[in-house]
C-alpha cells in the first residue's frame, strides 16, 4: 500500500511539473549573442525614451514600461518567438518578465545587467537618428472606407514607430511606393494614431499589410515578407 501511495505521488508531482507555467530565465546580457545567434527572437527594450536616446541594442523593439498601454503593445508582438528584455540595469526588465509571461509567451529572459552593463563592455550600440514617422496623420474609418471604395488597388500598411520588425520591413514598403506609383495606392498607417485599426482588423501582431482590390480585401498578412513576394501579390 505504501509502494502504491508513493507512486501515485511521484506521478502527481510530475504531472505538476509537466503542466507547470512558463518560467523567467535569467541571463547575462553579455551572454545574449550566444544564445540570439541564427534564432528568431524578440529583443526589449523597456527603458523610456529619453534613456533610449542614449543609445540602444540593435534590433530591439522599444516598449517604456511606463506606458499605460504597455500590456496592449506586448500583445502586438509575435509570442512563438523567445523574447529577452532589458532595461537599465535589470530592476524593470525583471518586472516586465513577470507580466510578460502572464500575456503568454513561454520563453522569457530577463537580462541581467542591462544596458549599463553592455555599453561598459564596448559591446556595439546604435542611435536613434532622425527619420520621418510612418504617419503623421490620424485616420477615421470613415475616411478608409472611402478610400478602399475609390481606389482599383490599395495596399494597407500599419505599423508603429517601436515595432523592431516594422523598421525591417518599411524600406520594403517605400520601395513598393516608387516603383509602383502608378499601380496601387498605399497607405501607411501608426496604429498608435489609428487606434480604430485594432478593432477593425482584429490585429495580433504587427507589421499588418492588407491588400484590397475592386472594393474587396484580398490577402491579408502579419509580419515581414520580402520585396518580391509582396511585389507578387501586387
Amino acid at each position: 500500500m505504501k509502494r502504491l501511495i508513493l507512486f501515485v505521488s511521484i506521478i502527481i508531482c510530475a504531472c505538476e511539473i509537466y503542466n507547470s507555467p512558463s518560467s523567467i530565465s535569467n541571463l547575462d546580457i553579455l551572454n545574449l549573442p550566444e544564445f540570439t545567434n541564427d534564432r528568431e527572437y524578440v529583443l526589449l527594450d523597456v527603458r523610456t525614451n529619453e534613456e533610449r536616446l542614449n543609445g540602444y541594442i540593435e534590433n530591439s523593439t522599444h516598449i517604456d514600461y511606463y506606458d499605460d498601454t504597455f500590456i496592449n503593445k506586448i500583445n502586438l508582438l509575435d509570442k512563438t518567438k523567445p523574447i529577452y528584455i532589458y532595461c537599465k540595469i535589470g530592476g524593470r526588465s525583471s518586472k516586465a518578465a513577470n507580466k510578460i509571461i502572464q500575456s503568454g509567451f513561454n520563453k522569457v529572459y530577463n537580462l541581467e545587467g542591462g544596458f549599463l552593463k553592455w555599453s561598459n563592455n564596448n559591446l556595439p550600440i546604435e542611435f536613434t537618428e532622425n527619420v520621418n514617422k510612418v504617419i503623421i496623420q490620424e485616420y477615421n474609418k470613415a475616411f478608409l472606407d472611402s478610400l478602399i471604395a475609390s481606389s482599383n488597388k490599395l495596399l494597407l500598411y500599419v505599423s508603429t514607430n517601436w515595432c523592431a520588425p516594422c523598421k525591417k520591413m518599411n524600406p520594403v514598403i517605400d520601395s513598393l511606393s516608387n516603383n509602383f506609383v502608378n499601380d496601387v495606392k498605399i497607405l501607411k498607417l501608426d496604429l498608435d494614431r489609428n487606434i480604430f485599426l485594432n478593432e477593425l482588423y482584429d490585429i495580433q501582431s504587427i507589421p499588418l499589410i492588407v491588400l484590397y482590390k475592386n472594393n474587396k480585401q484580398v490577402w491579408f498578412k502579419n509580419g515581414i515578407i520580402a520585396y518580391g513576394d509582396l511585389a507578387q501579390k501586387l
